[in-house]
C-alpha cells in the first residue's frame, strides 16, 4: 500500500537516503529541512514521489505550518520519521548549559513538537507509525563519556519512545526508535564504517514492513537494549 511519509532533517545524510529509498518504493515522501532552498534542491535530486517542505523542528510555528500543508495536500500521514538532529563532542563537565539546551531543543523537544501537531494526521491513517532516529550513544546499556548533550538528548528520545508507545497502545499508531549505527555522513565523519544506505535501511524497514510491534529499539532490523 502506498504510504504518505514525512522525514525531518532530510536534506542530507541518512534522512535524504531514507527519502530516496522510500521514493523508489513508490511511497509519497515529504522531505523536510530547516532551509527551504536545501529542501527543494534535495527533493529535486530525488525527483518522483518526493515533495520538499520547509520545516524547523525547533520552531513551533514552522511545525504547525508544515502540518497544515500535509493536511491540505494529503489529509493524513501514515509515517512520521523524526530524523532531524544535531551533535557536539564536549563532555558533560565541559559543556555549557546553552549548548546542551540547543541540542535538546532539536533532538528531544523537536520530536515532541512533531508528534503533538502531526498526531491528528496520523490518526487519519489506517495503520500509522512514528519512528524516532535515536542512537546507541543514548542507550543506558552503552553509556560512555563525551558527546554529553547528544547522549542526553537521545536517552531522552528513547524514554519518550517508550512513554508514547504506551500512551498510544490502544490506537492505530505504533512508536519505535532505531539506531543507524556509526554512519559516514557530515555528522558521523569520514572514519565511520557504515554507509548511508546501511544507516537508512532499518528506518525504511520500520516504515514499510508488515507486523512490526510498538515500543522497540532497533538496529539492523533487530531489537537492541535500551
Amino acid at each position: 500500500m502506498k504510504k504518505v511519509i514525512l522525514v525531518t532533517g532530510a536534506n542530507r545524510g541518512i534522512g535524504k537516503e531514507i527519502c530516496k529509498q522510500l521514493a523508489v518504493l513508490d511511497h509519497d515522501v515529504i522531505l523536510t529541512a530547516r532551509d527551504e532552498r536545501k529542501a527543494k534542491e534535495s527533493g529535486e535530486a530525488i525527483g518522483l514521489n518526493c515533495s520538499p517542505v520547509q520545516l524547523d523542528v525547533s520552531d513551533e510555528r514552522s511545525v504547525k505550518k508544515a502540518s497544515r500543508w500535509v493536511q491540505e495536500h494529503y489529509g493524513r500521514l501514515d509515517v512520521l520519521i523524526n530524523n532531524a538532529g544535531i551533535i557536539a563532542e564536549k563532555s558533560l563537565v565541559e559543556s555549557d548549559i546553552d549548548e546542551i539546551q540547543k541540542i535538546m531543543d532539536v533532538n528531544f523537544y523537536g520530536p515532541i513538537r512533531m508528534n503533538k501537531y502531526f498526531l491528528p494526521l496520523l490518526r487519519e491513517s489506517a495503520e500509522a507509525r512514528i519512528i524516532n532516529m535515536s542512537s546507541g550513544m543514548g542507550a543506558y546499556s552503552n553509556m560512555k563519556t563525551g558527546y554529553a548533550g547528544y547522549r542526553l538528548s537521545k536517552a531522552g528520545m528513547n524514554a519518550q519512545t517508550i512513554l508514547l508507545s504506551k500512551e498510544l497502545a490502544d490506537s492505530n499508531i505504533s512508536v519505535n526508535a532505531m539506531s543507524p549505527g556509526w554512519v559516514k555522513t557530515d555528522m558521523g565523519g569520514q572514519e565511520a564504517p557504515r554507509t548511508v544506505e546501511q544507516g537508512a535501511d532499518t528506518a525504511v524497514w520500520l516504515a514499510t514492513a508488515d507486523g512490526i510491534p510498538s515500543g522497540g529499539f532497533y538496529r539492523d532490523r533487530e531489537i537492541i537494549e535500551w
